[in-house]
């Protein structure tokens, strides 16, 4: 059988880790325990925790950007800077002699603004004569209607607005037109701070997005540290169960974490059922290995003397009668001997089974223990041990009435309590029962005037095929060595059975006294 810890099988005093000679690893979490809260709850703190630190900071940024442009606002253009521009570089186009004419095109470079705004010039059929960009297909010119439908519209290409300003010669005659194209951003309108600008529209605008991510990778980090610790300590258990190791403890709560303490308390109470279990069937194993050895011992003794009589008894060949009678009731004790402790044995095993059950029918308790007094007393004068017994009915009268008992199993234990008693009581000793009759109850107790129980045995006497060996096994006397120490443990689980309880002590003058009491048995 695989054992408790580190497969080797516990002591019987090893339950409760108490004792074990091993010191207890413990698994517990330490530090005070905080208040504890549902999983649920946690995740909903968490996630609310993020969200309103994500908005918070989200804020805060969007502030410190708001101050930094209220401080430096005033030496930055505004975004329609170079759109407010357009009428004063027509108008000053407009003056040149003959703006169409690709002479013109160095005076042209002067009056544009080169960093901000690019320009096209067309001549009245709608070509291209030259220019700073080449425009594209949404803006571009087909054709003289063409032009004269764009004059003095701003038309949208490829993130550029361009419009259109007519061009007139000296004469008045429409000559063309002037495309200028430009951007209605601060950055465009503020190129030496562009980068700065972008940057910041960018962390503007990724400032809620950002904080939510980093606010829920550390909330779930947290949240993460918070659970590692126990569910370390429970992968680490479950390793210690699996290499046969139960003696450990993961103490119950201080997670914080509710769900999470009952999975470590009913992980616990597997772990303590699983060693009860395991104790169990050690404990099991350890008395079928004492039965196997007593049953052996037992036997062993009267089977010897059966076949040693039996051979003298062939030997004799019925040469001396008296001998042969001697030998025969010799054998017959053994074989007595024999039967009683294969009988007790199968009395053991019936009453220690789950499934037995008592037989309780309506027994009048004075009467029963009467007529069994009747035998007692005719044992123990063969003996010449005396015998005395004592009934005292408490309850009133109205109350006696039978009892509900198994009085078959109930005269079973008396039979063991007075056969001990008569076995080491002296010659010319004397046992005294005492029935005490209460109500739905009954109190017996038998004293004997032998030596009395050892100090050390007086506690284990009802321990299965626990037998004293020394004062009571010392006194010798009549059947020393027929009883199994199997009839105390039988009594024990009987009285067990009838609700009571079963007690052994010595007397102050000498000699030895069992109590035991007996409930009325429910039938409904």
């Amino acid at each position: 059988m695989a054992g408790l810890t580190g497969g080797k099988n516990p002591g019987p005093d090893s339950g409760s880790g108490e004792k074990t000679g091993v010191r207890k690893k413990r698994f517990g979490l330490t530090g005070p325990a905080s208040k504890e809260r549902s999983l649920k709850v946690l995740i909903g703190r968490t996630f609310r925790g993020t969200l309103l630190l994500s908005v918070l900071a989200t804020l805060l940024t969007w502030g410190l950007g708001l101050a930094a442009l209220a401080a430096f606002g005033s030496s930055l253009r505004p975004a329609n800077y170079y759109e407010n521009r357009i009428p004063e570089v027509a108008a000053r186009v407009q003056a040149l002699e003959d703006p169409v004419s690709a002479a013109s095109r160095s005076e042209m470079e002067r009056i544009v603004p080169r960093e901000g705004i690019g320009y096209a010039v067309y001549d009245a059929s709608g070509n291209r004569v030259y220019g700073s960009f080449e425009p594209g297909p949404s803006a571009a010119v087909g054709g003289a209607a063409d032009l004269l439908g764009k004059l003095n519209r701003q038309v949208s290409s490829d993130g550029y607005y361009v419009r259109y300003e007519p061009l007139t010669a000296a004469d008045g005659r429409f000559a063309g037109a002037i495309a200028l194209r430009y951007k209605l951003t601060v950055a465009s309108s503020n190129p030496a701070w562009s980068v700065p600008v972008v940057l910041g529209g960018l962390l503007m605008a990724a400032a809620p997005f950002a904080y939510l991510y980093g606010f829920a990778v550390w909330g779930g980090r947290r949240l993460g540290r918070r659970l590692e610790k126990p569910f370390g300590r429970l992968i680490e258990g479950a390793e210690k169960i699996r290499e046969h190791d139960l003696d450990f403890s993961l103490e119950r709560g201080g997670t914080g974490v509710r769900e999470l303490n009952q999975l470590m308390t009913a992980f616990e109470q597997m772990r303590e059922a699983l060693k009860d279990a395991l104790r169990r069937e050690w404990e099991s194993e350890r008395e079928r290995r004492d039965m196997i050895a007593a049953v052996a011992h037992d036997l062993g003794t009267p089977l010897s003397v059966i076949r040693g009589h039996a051979e003298v008894l062939l030997g004799d060949a019925g040469k001396r009668p008296e001998r042969a009678e001697r030998y025969a009731r010799t054998i017959l004790g053994a074989a007595d001997r024999s039967i009683r402790l294969t009988e007790d044995l199968s009395e053991a095993a019936k009453v220690e089974r789950p499934d037995f059950i008592l037989s309780p029918e309506p027994v009048d308790p004075e009467a029963a223990v009467r007529a069994k007094a009747q035998e007692y007393a005719f044992l123990c004068r063969r003996q010449g041990v005396g015998f005395v017994l004592s009934v005292n009915d408490l309850r009133e009268e109205r109350e006696r009435i039978p009892l509900k008992l198994d009085q078959h199993r109930i005269n079973r234990v008396l039979d063991n309590l007075v056969g001990n008693a008569l076995r080491y009581s002296p010659e010319g000793g004397k046992i005294e029962m005492d029935l005490r009759l209460r109500t739905g109850e009954a109190e017996y107790e038998i004293r004997d005037e032998g030596p009395g129980f050892t100090e050390s045995g007086a506690g284990r006497i009802f321990e299965k095929f626990y037998r004293e060996d020394a004062a009571r096994s010392a006194a010798g006397g009549p059947g020393d060595g027929a009883h199994s120490g199997l009839g105390l443990f039988i009594a024990r689980t009987i009285v067990r059975r009838h609700g009571g309880e079963i007690a052994a002590r010595n007397r102050p003058e000498g000699g030895a006294a069992v109590r035991f009491s007996v409930t009325e048995l429910n039938t409904e």
